[in-house]
């Protein structure tokens, strides 16, 4: 296992404090995502099936796949109706053109593009829609993009996710020649309150928290309380023991041609 396989796969250890605190993706950005009349969709790299749910509630046929076992049976508890299935990016367990749409949210940057296109184009019909979505906090906001800076630094996990969503912007990460059309991008932002908790809980999702030794954990979960009470402090517009926290969906949908 290289060290980039061993960072993708070490959610499962958190599955459950993953699902909890992790922000699934908004309805509106579901909404831009599908197309209309989508019968089937395939939820690929569905972790617990954040956006699993979501889709459940739009689309009657609803497959989900990831390779982790232990994020799987979360999924498999949450949402019963979807069916989950063991699988890649890479290796798609689906027969060709099985499903109107993909969607892959919060783990694109875990995929190889040059080997995932190819596979998602095979399973999906002509004319089938490719979704691809993060759900983060808002950079744009500055006090926001500081409190990540420190995190990244603190953890030395770099910004993957920020990397990756340069790359789409800049159509960097579409090998030439893919079978799709040009991508079209949309955000969706809003505002949501959380406790301490709820945000040393979703840091210590991360990759970089879950491969880092117990003490730097708790120095790291102190660390952030320590920021959220300094933050807190300077808001007095705010709510005793929460801070309003900006999040942004960012989106880009594409669609599957035919040679």
């Amino acid at each position: 296992m290289n060290e980039h396989t061993g960072l993708a796969t070490s959610f499962g250890a958190a599955a459950r404090t993953y699902d909890r605190y992790r922000p699934g993706p908004p309805p509106e950005a579901v909404d831009w995502l599908l197309p209309p009349g989508c019968g089937s969709v395939l939820d690929l790299g569905a972790g617990t099936g954040l956006l699993t749910r979501v889709l459940a509630g739009r689309v009657a046929d609803v497959v989900a796949v990831d390779p982790d076992p232990r994020m799987r049976e979360v999924l498999a508890e949450a949402c019963p109706g979807a069916v989950a299935l063991e699988g890649t990016a890479e290796a798609v367990p689906l027969p060709d053109a099985r499903v109107d749409a993909v969607l892959v949210s919060a783990a694109w940057h875990w995929m190889d593009p040059a080997r995932a296109l190819p596979e998602i184009a095979r399973v999906l019909r002509p004319g089938g829609t490719l979704g691809i979505l993060w759900t983060r906090r808002d950079r744009s906001v500055a006090w926001v993009a500081e409190l990540d800076a420190y995190v990244a630094d603190f953890l030395g996990s770099g910004d993957r996710v920020g990397r990756a969503i340069q790359h789409m912007t800049e159509r960097l990460w579409l090998p030439e020649g893919a079978p799709f059309t040009e991508v079209e991008s949309h955000a969706v932002r809003w505002e949501t309150r959380v406790t301490a908790d709820e945000l040393v809980g979703m840091f210590t999702t991360y990759s970089g928290y879950l491969t880092q030794p117990p003490v730097r954990r708790e120095e790291f979960a102190a660390a952030i309380r320590s920021r959220f009470r300094a933050l807190t402090a300077a808001d007095t517009g705010t709510e005793a023991g929460t801070l309003p926290l900006p999040m942004a969906c960012h989106c880009w949908r594409l669609r599957a041609v035919t040679g």
